[in-house]
């Protein structure tokens, strides 16, 4: 027996072409689920304004496309697999489901998510109040949601599994629209001069410098850090991702496509991810909205994201409960801040000088978002907020995309040219590679430890902290009863005291530095 088709729906089916932009559609996809998840632990009107402002997004993300830019052309599959194993490997050796070693980072992220499975979102009662899970979730629901149906090791899959999509998306664009994969491998291995501020630091004055080996090279200096793009994807990819991809989508409207609108909902959507990482899109848009203020004015696509963007209020609004809890000082009020201000924008990016020295072979239409990522990360050290000044680390990741992607670009083009200040170049590129192979080393020396069921506070106590986390929970008495109800929530245990009885202290394939024969 045989199967015919007319030949009206053979010749549509063979029209069909998937193209770039179903790629910003599968993505975007993934940052608006988590939102549409947490929606259903909000009360009717707020959860109502979330699931509206999801479909709204989306509806302009997928609607958007035009005839005459890169998004257009269809995938170039060959490309997409290779971007997304690249992604996957990163993404194994940095942690994610533990086959290799997990940073330390890793056993907060755990707890987060163990207690996100067994509970939803989790009370804590700490002392003789009741505190409930208040933090960037983005990242966890969708696994979670998985979590609860098939276990907590199927959610670590299902975390992976996302992670991997959305940066092998991020990868096969960044490909697509650079100069090719040593573009994307010069952003890739991007970072600054870590090795030699920490030669500075700690091998001249015989301080200790054992923090470096458990926290990389990145975290020389004592008050900021720029991490690299491997510590990024290994540390923190709760951050990462949507730095990379709105740092995309940025370099993308380059060319016109993506428009403000989409970079509009997919801010409103990625601050459930990281809302420190998407500060810097912030100005960006309103660079936009000078710049050509008529024409996103009179777009109705503004108006309409504009709208869509006003429905992921509530997650703003339980984002930034008892905000004010958490740690936030003023740098410029240290006497040294200057010194140490100076001695950290020199080694960490001296790629601006070249790239201030090469500026005649920087792509116009790449200008203005590198010199915006410049004056961002330039000025991000004057602020703090954060118990570890989390707001230089996660606001200066897409800016130091950028930053990676237009040097990389002008790095390839003077090779391509034989121009001898490329050697300039590829020295800079070698010289912020050790933080990378630090990174890599540390994964791959040190034996791996097992997912951890400690809930956030377990977790918290092993670590041998007592105290409120208060980047991670606010008070329940905070929380309006408009936005949700909080004793409806279950209590998650907060006395278990081993976490990782298997877990042994970071190792190296070879100590970096040693100053343990020092006077």
């Amino acid at each position: 027996m045989s199967l015919t088709t007319s030949p009206s729906i053979d010749a549509r089916a063979a029209s069909i072409v998937v193209t770039n932009h179903a790629v910003i559609v599968l993505v975007s996809a993934l940052v608006f689920l988590p939102c549409a998840i947490f929606a259903m632990s909000l009360a009717p009107l707020p959860a109502a304004a979330v699931i509206v402002g999801c479909c709204g997004a989306m509806a302009l993300i997928a609607g958007h496309a035009s005839d005459n830019d890169r998004l257009a052309e269809p995938v170039h599959v060959t490309r997409l697999l290779v971007a997304v194993a690249l992604a996957l490997l990163l993404l194994v050796i940095g942690g994610e489901t533990h086959l290799f070693y997990a940073t330390w980072d890793w056993r907060v992220r755990d707890a987060v998510l163990a207690d996100l499975v067994r509970h939803g979102l989790a009370t804590y009662r700490i002392g003789d109040a009741d505190y409930l899970l208040r933090a960037p979730l983005g990242m966890y629901m969708a696994p979670a949601l998985v979590g609860r149906l098939f276990g907590l090791f199927a959610a670590h899959l299902a975390l992976l599994a996302q992670n991997t999509a959305i940066l092998g998306a991020t990868f096969y664009l960044l490909a697509t629209i650079g100069r090719g994969w040593g573009n994307l491998a010069i952003v890739i291995l991007f970072g600054g001069l870590s090795a030699f501020g920490a030669l500075l630091i700690f091998g001249t004055t015989g301080r200790d410098n054992s923090h470096l080996l458990q926290f990389g090279l990145d975290s020389w200096h004592p008050y900021y850090q720029y991490s690299s793009s491997m510590v990024q994807l290994f540390w923190v990819p709760n951050h990462a991702l949507p730095g990379w991809w709105l740092a995309t989508l940025l370099l993308l409207q380059r060319r016109s496509s993506p428009d403000v609108a989409t970079l509009g909902v997919s801010v409103a959507g990625l601050a459930f991810w990281s809302p420190l990482a998407v500060v810097p899109f912030v100005p960006w848009l309103l660079f936009s909205l000078a710049r050509r203020w008529r024409h996103v004015l009179s777009s109705r696509r503004t108006w309409l994201g504009s709208l869509a963007a006003l429905g992921f209020l509530p997650i703003l609004a339980y984002m930034v409960l008892a905000s004010a809890s958490i740690a936030h000082v003023s740098p410029t009020s240290r006497p040294d801040f200057f010194f140490w201000y100076e001695l950290f924008v020199f080694f960490e990016l001296p790629v601006l000088v070249f790239l201030v020295l090469v500026r005649h072979r920087i792509p116009e239409d790449a200008r203005a978002p590198l010199a915006l990522s410049a004056l961002v990360l330039l000025a991000l050290p004057f602020f703090s907020f954060g118990p570890n000044n989390d707001l230089v680390m996660r606001s200066s990741i897409a800016p130091l995309v950028i930053v990676a992607f237009v040097f990389g670009g002008v790095v390839i083009d003077l090779t391509r040219e034989r121009r001898i200040v490329a050697v300039v170049g590829w020295a800079l590129v070698v010289a912020g590679t050790p933080s990378a192979i630090v990174e890599i080393g540390r994964a791959l020396a040190t034996p791996r430890y097992a997912i951890s069921d400690c809930s956030l506070m377990e977790a918290s106590h092993a670590l041998g902290s007592d105290a409120v986390p208060s980047n991670y929970v606010a008070p329940v008495r905070d929380i309006p009863t408009w936005l949700m109800n909080a004793a409806s929530f279950a209590s998650a245990p907060t006395v278990k005291q081993a976490c990782w009885p298997d877990k042994v202290a970071p190792r190296f394939l070879v100590k970096i530095f040693d100053t343990s024969t020092r006077p």
